[in-house]
């Protein structure tokens, strides 16, 4: 067993993210755009990826691989110019009664899905602030 853990952050690091799958038989690592890996050869990123997993658990080195494979989607994560943000609406709109939630609008984060989430909470803190009611469901950043 590599960790215990059910996901992690790896800082600093091409590989960002670890997902323990399956009672930790699975790993599932991921880069958002990651457009350095692109052109890399499989065996390449594989042997990137336990590298640098094997610097935040040790235990990778003895560990034996039996499978993995490689998913390569350019699509997926999509890259901001400048201006970008103030062009993003905000929750609230200028009609009554409507709202506006998803990881296209404002939310101070990239369009992700965590900005996506992000944004359902402000859109919730906006609908109930017209209702007289300020609640704040928008978790305070992770620093």
């Amino acid at each position: 067993m590599i960790t215990e853990l059910p996901h992690a952050t790896l800082l600093d690091r091409t590989i960002q993210w670890m997902y323990n799958k399956d009672g930790a038989r699975h790993l599932q690592l991921v880069v958002s755009a990651s457009r350095s890996l692109t052109e890399m050869p499989r065996a390449d990123v594989i042997a990137l990826a336990l590298k640098e997993l094997g610097e935040f658990f040790p235990v990778v080195k003895d560990a034996k691989l039996q499978r993995a494979h490689v998913v390569k989607e350019v699509r997926a994560t999509y890259s901001a110019v400048p201006g970008l943000e103030d062009k993003r609406p905000l929750q609230k709109t200028e009609i009554a009664n409507l709202f506006l939630a998803g990881d296209w609008t404002k939310t101070g984060w990239p369009a992700t899905m965590e900005g996506a989430v992000r944004s359902g909470y402000l859109a919730a803190e906006k609908v109930m602030d017209g209702f007289g009611s300020r609640q704040r469901f928008l978790l305070p950043d992770v620093a």
